[in-house]
């Protein structure tokens, strides 16, 4: 358990690839885009250091809070079908955010995917027409509360107008009260007809992230 608390509250340093050249705050915007949340900065060659550490809501209104918090089986990428099969923590409130934000001067300027292959990034601006591929993104998600999430479930996708794959996702979570760094391996892809969809994530294991060096940050900006 020591070892987990410290994964995620752990200070990961890198570089942004494709950075502008100016300084820029990193933020989250999982409470509103006019509540940013900072986890660190980024210099004008794109070296950041970040953390989830400390990071405070005292200046989150109430209203946002209980607007943005939602189930907490519901902020994943990936649900099961089943809502009873994820288990006695599935109605903790929690809030999820997907990228980490780039901002100059309070203007939204970019976004930073975290990914461990740049490939990955088509699928996920728009997972209809980009295939799915083998490797690990990144996310980030908060809770009121210390609890564990341990449970392997199923959905199902469609792979044509007739038929549907059934999706296997295997959780093993053990999230801390505040932000967590979440890690979605996905292990195997269905291929699909390329006329018809895009293949996708058939079996996926969702995880703490353990070792942030496999990181890549990968900017677009705007």
């Amino acid at each position: 358990m020591c070892s987990f608390f410290w994964a995620n509250a752990q200070e990961i340093t890198g570089v942004i690839k494709n950075h502008e050249k100016t300084e820029m705050d990193m933020v989250l915007m999982l409470f509103g885009m006019d509540n940013p949340i900072s986890i660190g900065t980024a210099d004008a060659k794109g070296h950041f250091t970040a953390s989830l550490e400390n990071v405070s809501l005292d200046n989150i209104p109430e209203e946002n809070l209980s607007i943005y918090m939602s189930e907490l089986y519901s902020n994943f990428f990936f649900n099961c079908s089943d809502i009873e099969a994820f288990g006695v923590n599935s109605d903790n409130p929690a809030a999820r955010q997907d990228y980490v934000r780039l901002t100059n001067n309070g203007e939204w300027t970019g976004t930073a995917y975290l990914v461990s292959d740049e490939n990955l990034i088509p699928w996920l601006e728009d997972s209809g027409y980009n295939d799915a591929i083998k490797g690990s993104f990144y996310e980030i998600i908060y809770v009121t509360q210390d609890m564990e999430v341990n449970t392997t479930c199923n959905s199902s996708v469609y792979a044509t107008d007739d038929e549907q794959v059934e999706t296997e996702y295997t959780f093993n979570l053990q999230l801390k009260k505040g932000f967590n760094w979440v890690e979605y391996t996905i292990e195997e892809v269905y291929e699909t007809d390329p006329a018809i969809r895009a293949s996708f994530p058939s079996k996926v294991t969702i995880g703490n992230l353990e070792d942030s060096s496999k990181m890549l940050w990968i900017g677009r900006y705007y």
